[in-house]
């Protein structure tokens, strides 16, 4: 995600967090919906890490500031964003999300070619967070989250969104089956000639399918492959697995080409992120989405 600040809200009466699935038809698409609602005494900061997922935030009260790796902190959106809401597209570096310790709002995960078939716009649009949901989701987008925050409980916002999302199902263009293809194959396989494999089997040249995934899901496929081989090596390395066997396994060259990705991709070598990680399995309660390692709590002065 890029920078951001949203205003500060007066909150409604929903306490504490709660998860749910979409709406059956939407499960191809939308991974998770996520209900939040935090107090804490003191500022707290998450590294959001690379998944391939595209992540829709709401926030309705405090703000919430978000900033990409290589930004400087201070760089934030205006705070009369109309919109209040962010959207993250695939990313290859990690985010830092800062709020002030109070945070309540709302995101939904979704696959990248989930969000090109619901959004219906070329996913490299989404480099940029800071996006009005009335050019992704019609004029009624613009008010979308003002409508999630006046409802009374989760439940009632969950089926707000089941019902925007759904009447956007036929709206959009449907993907590729070689795209969805290629990407079901780098997940599967991230060793080495992966890519090759993948576009291999598309029967497209390299340069199609790199146009295709930048329409389709936001970034070339040889990101994408960087992105799937780090999430398998942070599952093995929170399994407690020694590094060097993580880079064998994932197909690094050897470890000190591991240790420079993990770096490149996470903001921490892999021995602190194993630290600050504490053997949490993917999916946890910190993580966003089942089967993913999308979180880390940072100490204060990290």
């Amino acid at each position: 995600m890029g920078s951001a600040v949203l205003p500060a809200r007066a909150p409604t009466a929903t306490p504490g967090s709660a998860s749910a699935r979409p709406a059956a038809a939407l499960r191809p698409h939308i991974v998770n919906y996520t209900g939040f609602r935090t107090r804490f005494p003191a500022p707290r900061r998450r590294l959001e890490l690379p998944t391939g997922h595209v992540t829709l935030v709401f926030t309705f009260d405090e703000g919430l500031w978000v900033t990409r790796s290589g930004e400087p902190a201070t760089a934030r959106l205006h705070p009369a964003a109309p919109s209040r809401a962010l959207v993250g597209g695939p990313r290859t570096v990690s985010a830092i999300g800062v709020h002030s310790g109070a945070v309540h709002g709302l995101e939904v995960n979704m696959s990248p070619l989930g969000a090109y078939r619901l959004f219906g716009i070329p996913m490299a649009h989404f480099e940029d967070s800071r996006v009005d949901l009335a050019e992704v989701l019609g004029p009624g987008g613009r008010h979308l989250t003002e409508q999630l925050q006046s409802l009374p409980g989760w439940p009632e916002r969950f089926r707000l969104l089941d019902s925007v999302f759904t009447a956007r199902l036929d709206r959009g263009p449907a993907p590729a089956p070689e795209v969805r293809g290629a990407l079901a194959r780098l997940w599967a396989d991230s060793g080495p000639g992966s890519l090759a494999r993948a576009t291999a089997e598309t029967g497209w040249s390299a340069r199609h399918l790199r146009a295709r995934f930048r329409e389709q899901v936001g970034l070339p496929p040889k990101a994408v492959a960087r992105i799937f081989r780090l999430q398998h090596a942070l599952r093995l390395l929170a399994r407690g697995t020694p590094p060097a066997l993580v880079a064998a396994l994932c197909g690094y060259h050897d470890q000190a080409h591991f240790g420079r990705e993990v770096k490149a991709m996470t903001g921490l070598p892999p021995a602190r992120f194993a630290a600050l990680r504490g053997g949490l399995p993917p999916g946890s309660p910190l993580d966003r989405m089942p089967g993913r390692i999308s979180s880390l709590l940072l100490p204060p002065g990290n």
